[in-house]
């Protein structure tokens, strides 16, 4: 009898520690009702979910906030405001590699305006190109033109071909004009793109010379 109470007792006391320490947190919910009223239970129900709660631990401190739902026009307002944030994130990084490789390529002003030169003469020399070809083209439209003109003086008939001649040479006149003009803004836009560019550069430099802190690539 005395060898049972002793085993009782030893295995009592061996699953004690087990007991003391099981320290098992309990989960706790605050939230506010609709009028406001602040609950706390170890429960909570599905109407207070929408509208956002805590979890709290044993003593009280908020482990988690649970934001409430958001409406179908918050949430698209937060993905548009997402996509703007994202796409200004973008802009400067671009920017930012732009401004790397543009210090990288271009050691001084003297070399970035010796390239912008460079790249504006080859504009200059397609738009001269051009109007070679433009002053060639009025030339041939010319000649059909007068060649309509005599025969309409000698009161002949201007055959079909002829004045087809003419109207595809018309187009083709029109077409070399219009190049001549997109390429000639061109190189104005071209030339006020290069000067915004060399004020940024000297800026770029300027600051980087000071803080001797390039941006990296």
């Amino acid at each position: 009898m005395r060898r049972i109470a002793l085993t009782l007792l030893l295995a009592a006391a061996a699953a004690m520690p087990a007991f003391a320490g099981d320290t098992t947190p309990t989960v706790h919910y605050r939230w506010k009702d609709a009028t406001g009223v602040v609950h706390f239970s170890d429960t909570i129900p599905a109407s207070a979910l929408a509208g956002g709660y805590d979890i709290v631990n044993n003593d009280g401190m908020v482990v988690r906030h649970v934001a409430r739902e958001l409406t179908p026009a918050e949430r698209r307002a937060a993905a548009a405001l997402a996509a703007q944030e994202a796409e200004a994130r973008r802009v400067t990084q671009r920017q930012h590699l732009e401004d790397a490789q543009l210090l990288a390529a271009y050691p001084t002003d003297k070399d970035l305006e010796q390239s912008q030169q460079a790249q504006l003469k080859q504009i200059e020399a397609d738009i001269a190109t051009l109007q070679t070809n433009l002053h060639s083209q009025e030339d041939s439209l010319t000649e059909l033109l007068s060649h309509a003109a005599d025969l309409e003086h000698s009161g002949k008939p201007i055959p079909p071909y002829v004045n087809k001649r003419i109207a595809e040479q018309r187009e083709i006149v029109n077409g070399e004009r219009g190049a001549v003009v997109k390429r000639r803004a061109d190189l104005a836009s071209t030339k006020l793109r290069f000067d915004a560019q060399l004020q940024h550069y000297r800026a770029l430099r300027a600051k980087y010379q000071q803080s001797d802190d390039p941006p990296q690539q």
